[in-house]
């Protein structure tokens, strides 16, 4: 029997968030160990997308209304990924204060997803990492997950879906850029009401970055320069790094401008079935949340158990990353 007002409450969502989690640092590491897009693959859709689609589907939940599977106009098709491409940066800035912290420590590390060479590998990478994470991981974060928060209110819905999605992703170097780009997603859903509109957002996003990549490596850098410029001890490594922010940081705040000029633009759906639909850039930080957390407290301390479970599995996989 469907039940098509009902959503999964907090503690089933995140006992989910667990179980599903631990399969992908098992079964998912054990696959893309055996080969890097085939692994991807049986992840996106084995290890998430089936479960979250037969879990929904046993315990009869409409899938229509969890996921909201409703259409989206033209306007916001268009707008999309225009939104994602000016967020991109602001991701980058992110991850790329991540990293100076931990070139601090001598542990940086190359980017696991390998970038495309050719024309053929780079329709294998958009078919797998654009469109496939797309749409897997959107129907269990930005579908299932936030669904279930929904309960707190739509800031803490998008908040902390968005901090799961970045937990997630169980790499250290890739975490604050994530739970950016779920904000965003997050507010992208909730605005026109559709998990088609994060799909194509993080479909776009993924895609822009493997199309970056592979531009980024055809670009030729003179060797023997490089190596003067290494060696000859004018700016440290660290120096060079935080000059380097500074750079992206300017370019990410003119990229926020417009990101939030874009969002606004971006049309809300009529007859929106989300709770609580208010402008990102008028989120009251007073009453509301106060209201948000008592309803959170009365949730338990246990329905975030197995969050803190996770929480302990990225720090001991943090704690390896610094080991090894």
């Amino acid at each position: 029997m469907v039940r098509n007002n009902s959503r999964p409450s907090i503690i089933e969502a995140n006992s989910f968030y667990l179980f599903i989690g631990i399969i992908l640092l098992t079964l998912g590491a054990y696959v893309q160990s055996k080969g890097t897009y085939s692994g991807l693959v049986i992840t996106e859709y084995v290890i998430i997308l089936a479960p979250t689609i037969f879990y929904m589907k046993m315990r009869g939940f409409s899938l229509k209304h969890v996921l909201r599977l409703n259409k989206i106009s033209l306007k916001q098709v268009l707008l999309i990924p225009l939104i994602v491409i000016f967020s991109y940066p602001i991701g980058v800035f992110f991850n790329y204060l991540m990293l100076i912290v931990l070139n601090y420590f001598g542990k940086v590390r190359p980017n696991p997803v390998p970038i495309p060479e050719n024309g053929q590998e780079m329709i294998i990478g958009l078919i797998v990492v654009a469109l496939s994470a797309g749409i897997c991981e959107e129907i269990m974060f930005r579908g299932f997950m936030m669904k279930a928060y929904e309960k707190l209110g739509m800031k803490l819905s998008i908040i902390y879906s968005a901090i799961l999605f970045g937990l997630f992703h169980f790499n250290i170097q890739n975490l604050l850029g994530p739970i950016y780009l779920g904000i965003v997603f997050g507010y992208i859903v909730y605005k026109t009401d559709s998990i088609f509109a994060s799909m194509i957002a993080h479909a776009a996003n993924n895609a822009f970055a493997l199309i970056l990549g592979m531009w980024v490596s055809k670009i030729e850098v003179n060797p023997e320069l490089a190596s003067e410029i290494a060696s000859s001890g004018v700016i440290s490594d660290t120096a060079a790094m935080l000059l380097g922010a500074i750079g992206v940081g300017i370019i990410a705040a003119i990229c926020g401008v417009i990101v939030l000029f874009l969002l606004k633009l971006l049309p809300k759906t009529k007859n929106n079935t989300a709770e609580n639909i208010e402008p990102i850039t008028q989120l009251d930080t007073g009453t509301v949340i106060h209201e948000e957390l008592e309803v959170s407290t009365k949730e338990g301390i246990l329905s975030y158990a197995p969050v803190f479970i996770v929480i302990l599995m990225f720090i001991y996989g943090t704690y390896m990353f610094f080991k090894i």
